[in-house]
């Protein structure tokens, strides 16, 4: 059962982006431009939205918690290692069908007044990232659909929800229900599903308060550095940046650890980067809800040990 649809069952109102149903074709097509940039539909040549990144070069497709109302990047990272995920910056497109809002917290420090339009529309939400955050173009009018209906396909389940018995015995009976049970109903759901993804951009820790890798966890640093680091910069998968977990990437970190330029972790990984002329790539930031200050000071310490 699809959360959105008991949830129009039990009298709700539905979404702006609302689709009755979706259309494999376009599902299929979504996908594709998801994860490669590009698609083919019906006559529609595929172009690329960005020739520098993919939806997935910063968005996970699967869910990050066990527990879908947890947001810790500790347990983020736990569980990224136990499903063999990356760790990403940006928040998981799974389950973003069913969320509110969109570009939440301090993204307006980044984006000001085009976060407007794009908060409470998962439509103009898709459309800024393509634009702005790809460093690409507006999606046309099909692509935009095609995607919607992938979002659509792959929406929350009432099964993915720890729904208690009793509950789910009246999603199945809710013609039966009146209109206070189904109201009550609809909000013990409501109450499970992630409305949206708070973001808090931090400032890059000064100097006398970086701990630089003293009492860290290597063992975290590394599985930061390898789900992290390396999803975008081993190998130059993403971009121009190429790392290795060897000394020589190392020595390039500690070198400019103490400072407060692009090479710096503690500055990198708070402000991120902007495209340049000649270098369009960049880099998004972590927020304070998907890398903690602790974890930076892990991924010091796995990285002063590569330089033994």
């Amino acid at each position: 059962l699809n959360v959105s649809e008991v949830l129009i069952n039990l009298n709700q109102t539905p979404s702006e982006h609302n689709l009755s149903d979706s259309d494999l074709e376009l599902v299929e097509a979504g996908y594709q431009l998801i994860i490669n940039g590009k698609a083919d539909y019906k006559g529609h040549e595929g172009k690329r939205i960005s020739i520098n990144f993919v939806c997935t070069d910063c968005h996970s497709l699967k869910r990050e918690f066990a527990n879908e109302m947890e947001n810790s990047p500790e347990k983020r990272l736990e569980y990224a290692v136990k499903n063999n995920m990356p760790f990403l910056p940006a928040s998981t497109l799974w389950g973003i069908y069913n969320r509110k809002t969109f570009y939440n917290g301090d993204y307006f420090k980044k984006y000001g007044d085009l976060v407007i339009n794009s908060r409470d529309t998962l439509a103009n939400a898709v459309q800024l990232c393509s634009k702005y955050c790809s460093s690409g173009r507006y999606l046309e009018e099909w692509e935009l659909n095609a995607i919607m209906h992938y979002f659509k396909a792959n929406e929350l389940k009432i099964k993915d929800l720890p729904i208690g018995l009793n509950d789910k015995k009246n999603i199945m009976k809710y013609q039966q229900l009146d209109a206070e049970e189904k109201q009550n109903l609809a909000r013990r759901i409501d109450s499970l599903i992630r409305p949206d993804y708070p973001a808090t951009f931090l400032p890059t820790l000064p100097t006398k308060d970086r701990k630089y890798g003293e009492g860290g966890n290597t063992e975290n640093g590394k599985m930061l550095y390898d789900k992290s680091c390396l999803y975008c910069h081993g190998g130059n998968r993403v971009t121009y940046l190429d790392l290795s977990d060897n000394k020589l990437s190392a020595g390039m970190f500690l070198r400019n650890i103490a400072t407060y330029n692009e090479y710096s972790l503690y500055q990198i990984i708070r402000h991120g980067t902007y495209p340049k002329t000649g270098r369009p790539q960049y880099m998004p930031l972590y927020t304070k809800e998907k890398m903690s200050d602790d974890q930076i000071n892990d991924l010091v310490a796995y990285i002063k040990s590569l330089k033994n």
